[in-house]
């Protein structure tokens, strides 16, 4: 990841914590199922506060050791409270260009909600020098499934972000495809599965997300918290979002074996 990305980020790591959904423990479960090497450390790249390191761990038998590795200083203050008392999961300061593992040391490698900041071609060659052959490679993606109060959330921020030209390049650079990871030279074919489910929110969750993404936060900073807040507010009341509703989300895995 570059220092600039990182940065982008300093301040945002307790607000990620709280707000940031995690990911499902049988994402993590079904790829551990297709690592094909003794190699027992799993390395969550780019980890941010632990909502994905948590999920990691819980997937994974007893005799493997989680790396959680973090550039952001203030994602990885909040990362390394929240295991301290965790002796099977790891903490340490790197990139996803230079992880700080031994050649081969390594039977599985996750990037979540993170690929996008990474430089490519450097991170698939440190992965290809961190993995075990049989080793598996793995990017995931949370994404919120449509809704008319979701709509409308996204109408706000394309209307009122000066950014958002860039977060749609962006959206489209978040994951490879399954001919990009095929391509790779020191991996095998590419494949990908979808796990869908629920979280139980209210309009208050919502912004709270939101309020969670870089996108918003530099609205944010133009044109202040309390209006964006009031404004996505007024959202829903809109939409009749006045009590508990069901948030669909879905979480999309990508993944490859090296060779």
């Amino acid at each position: 990841m570059r220092p600039e990305a990182a940065d982008r980020f300093e301040g945002l790591a307790e607000t990620y914590a709280l707000y940031r959904p995690g990911y499902p423990v049988a994402a993590f479960a079904a790829l551990a199922d297709q690592v094909d090497c003794p190699a027992r450390i799993a390395v969550d790249v780019g980890a941010g506060p632990g909502n994905s390191t948590r999920a990691l761990r819980l997937a994974l038998p007893q005799d493997w050791l989680v790396m959680a590795v973090e550039p952001g200083r203030d994602m990885r203050r909040v990362l390394a409270r929240s295991f301290r008392e965790e002796p099977r999961v790891q903490v340490d300061d790197g990139a996803a260009e230079a992880l700080p593992l031994p050649d081969g040391s390594a039977g599985l490698i996750v990037a979540c909600t993170a690929y996008h900041w990474f430089d490519r071609t450097a991170f698939f060659a440190e992965a290809a020098r961190v993995l075990a052959p049989g080793g598996v490679l793995a990017m995931l993606r949370n994404r919120r499934v449509g809704s008319p109060l979701v709509a409308a959330f996204d109408a706000y921020v394309a209307e009122h972000s000066i950014e958002f030209g860039d977060f749609q390049a962006r959206e489209k650079t978040k994951e490879p495809s399954v001919r990009d990871l095929g391509a790779l030279e020191t991996f095998r074919s590419g494949k990908s599965r979808t796990f869908g489910w629920q979280q139980e929110t209210d309009c208050q969750g919502l912004i709270d997300l939101y309020l969670t993404r870089s996108t918003v936060w530099s609205l944010v900073r133009r044109i202040g918290l309390g209006q964006v807040i009031a404004d996505l507010r007024a959202i829903c009341d809109a939409q009749g979002a006045t009590g508990r509703f069901t948030l669909e989300w879905e979480t999309t895995v990508k993944w490859t074996r090296r060779r």
